[in-house]
């Protein structure tokens, strides 16, 4: 049974600087961002925008699984959404059948970004245990280096 589970969080960089290096910068940031998760991040169908197949490859000793493919789904520069949809690996190994995870991003400041973060899954188990944590805790984690990561590079 297909399951959604909503999570938000305060990100103190503008929503410009974020969606560029969250959305459109990914293959240079996301293995910086969280280099002991992500080691690479390729695209191997498309230009990187909606429709495009991206391959994320995994830090032996981090994730369970090596790595995964995933397909973005949704990309709209002008409101900052973001969806990505996994199609092979990543949590379709890990006991979901069907896993996508929707990303909005909002100025609320000149340096201030709510992140609106919306999983929708299909887990393999009708009960599964800490689902909450299974489908948002990364994203969430994710958003906080990313904020760690800019405000570190704006300092130096």
């Amino acid at each position: 049974m297909a399951q959604r589970i909503e999570a938000q969080i305060q990100v103190a960089v503008g929503v410009d600087v974020l969606w560029r290096t969250f959305a459109e910068e990914f293959r240079v940031t996301w293995p910086k961002v969280v280099p002991d998760i992500v080691v690479n991040v390729e695209i191997v169908e498309g230009d990187g925008g909606l429709g495009s197949l991206l391959f994320l490859q995994f830090k032996p000793g981090g994730p369970t699984v090596p790595y995964q493919n995933t397909k973005i789904v949704e990309m709209d520069n002008t409101k900052h959404q973001l969806g990505l949809e996994v199609v092979e690996g990543g949590h379709l190994s890990n006991g979901f059948t069907k896993y996508a995870t929707f990303f909005k991003l909002t100025g609320t400041g000149e340096h201030q970004t709510q992140v609106d973060i919306a999983v929708e899954c299909e887990p393999v188990l009708l009960e599964e245990p800490d689902l909450q944590a299974k489908t948002t805790d990364f994203p969430l984690l994710f958003f906080k280096c990313l904020e760690n990561y800019l405000n570190t590079a704006d300092a130096s």
